[in-house]
């Protein structure tokens, strides 16, 4: 996710998940996971966030 503040330097926040290839092992992220992510950019920013989520499929 990158995030910035007026005035200042853009930031990059993010999370890494691990796929190991076990059973019932989730390969990618869930909602709870991008839920977390949101708050911990909220958190490390001080402030409201506007999120823009495209989720368009370009060809």
């Amino acid at each position: 996710m990158a995030c910035y503040r007026p005035g200042e330097r853009s930031r990059l926040i993010y999370a890494i998940r691990e796929y190991r290839g076990r059973k019932a092992e989730p390969k990618g992220f869930s909602w709870r996971d991008f839920r977390d992510l949101i708050v911990r950019a909220r958190i490390q920013l001080g402030g409201p966030i506007v999120l823009v989520w495209d989720n368009s499929a370009s060809t």
